[in-house]
């Protein structure tokens, strides 16, 4: 088959619209979770410190490389309760094992030799928050906290990260360990990816089981978007808070309306924790608040898109039943490919036959949109196709072919000796 028309174009003058917006963080953005369209942003590529955002990372490292090994018992070592006081720490100028805790650092009082499935060490690290259950993770799957670094600083490289470096796996304060606004709505985007992921930050308290050495730990989420109270949004669907003296009050969130969901977040809070909140439900709702828009690509009736069929008596002429509309936000507005893709039935083709689909593409190879693509009017077999058809696929054609066949090897035998016959 070639075509007349491969019919490939990008949809003109779309430029996106960003949101207009005015918060108070030191960096933030708005992201949409499944484009990675950026809506709105603040110094969000300049490098800031994480706290404890970073579990966003840890957890998301688990689950990508270890989630085989949910049922895992993990046992907390020595090196994963270790701790050390925040003034020594600076006294050392920061030489102590980065990993280590710092005793006024949030925990959930896990002790040596205790132990802890995988998947509630999860949901401690990312519901309460616990430092001490992010490095029984890391040590315990990693076989050292360190090794477990030196991966998922690799794998978060992999995945777009380029301005972090995560030395530790629960964000309490380095000057080495850092990443970006940018960078944490990546994390949040790819571990959005996992359910159990999605399942644990959107849960408002959790038990988990008693083990070894504990009683049941009963523990609330420190993210106050999913709590009831003055900052609870009902849209909100995760993710993780973070604080440190040096990083300020930190915030990655993840909502939801209807099929759209967006992920934001802001850093480097210093006043009251309603400054953070009230700027991350501005940012959503005022991207909620955004009135859909629709372009037509493509109006309905007969295309210009035409391909030549093999044994055809003419161009395959196309036709949609009705308009190829491209509905978008303004803040997301991008371009887009128009596309065929063929799906042409054997010949003759009666009008109306689905032929292919004519497909709306982002510029990430995402099929957006499609549509089924018509055969405008009947197309007939010429008449060497037709004979070829009815050789191959039709049993008396066979028959016929193979009878005349015969026929003519016997009246060349019988030619051959009547001249034989002459000759002599």
């Amino acid at each position: 088959m070639r075509t007349l028309m491969p019919f490939l174009f990008l949809a003109a003058t779309l430029h996106a619209k960003p949101l207009e917006l005015s918060v108070n963080a030191e960096a933030a953005i708005l992201m949409n979770a499944q484009t990675g369209k950026v809506l709105f942003e603040k110094n969000a590529y300049g490098q800031a410190y994480p706290a404890s955002t970073t579990k966003i990372a840890t957890a998301l490292y688990a689950l990508y490389k270890y989630s085989d090994r949910l049922e895992d018992i993990l046992t907390a070592d020595r090196e994963a309760v270790a701790s050390i006081t925040p003034q020594a720490k600076k006294q050392s100028n920061y030489r102590s094992p980065p990993h280590w805790l710092e005793t006024d650092g949030t925990h959930v009082g896990i002790k040596r030799g205790e132990e802890i499935k995988l998947y509630d060490l999860l949901h401690l690290m990312m519901i309460a928050s616990a430092n001490d259950a992010a490095n029984v993770i890391a040590q315990g799957l990693g076989g050292s906290i360190s090794k477990f670094m030196e991966g998922e600083n690799e794998f978060l490289k992999q995945i777009g990260c380029s301005n972090t470096n995560y030395n530790n796996p629960h964000g309490l304060h380095h000057p080495q360990h850092v990443t970006t606004a940018y960078d944490l709505a990546l994390m949040a985007k790819e571990a959005m990816k996992y359910p159990l992921f999605c399942q644990i930050v959107s849960l408002s308290r959790y038990t988990s089981p008693q083990t070894n050495l504990e009683p049941e730990r009963h523990i609330l989420q420190g993210n106050h978007l999913l709590r009831k109270g003055p900052f609870y949004y009902p849209k909100a669907i995760g993710i993780k808070t973070g604080f440190t003296s040096t990083s300020g009050k930190n915030l990655v969130a993840a909502a939801q309306n209807e099929e759209r969901v967006l992920i934001a977040v802001a850093l480097g809070y210093r006043g009251p924790r309603s400054e953070l909140y009230h700027d991350m439900i501005k940012m959503f709702d005022t991207a909620f608040s955004e009135p859909k828009l629709c372009r037509t690509l493509l109006p309905s009736g007969e295309q210009k898109v035409m391909a030549h069929v093999p044994g055809a008596t003419q161009p395959l002429k196309t036709t949609l039943s009705e308009s190829l509309i491209y509905n978008f936000y303004a803040s997301e507005e991008a371009p887009v490919k128009v596309a065929v893709k063929w799906e042409i039935p054997p010949l003759p083709i009666t009008a109306g036959t689905v032929v292919g689909k004519i497909q709306i593409i982002d510029i990430q190879g995402n099929v957006i949109k499609q549509a089924p693509l018509l055969a405008a009017e009947e197309l007939k077999a010429n008449l060497t196709h037709s004979f070829g058809r009815l050789l191959t696929h039709n049993h008396l054609g066979r028959k016929v072919a193979f009878g005349g066949g015969a026929a003519l090897v016997l009246f060349i035998a019988w030619r051959m000796r009547l001249r034989r016959k002459t000759l002599s």
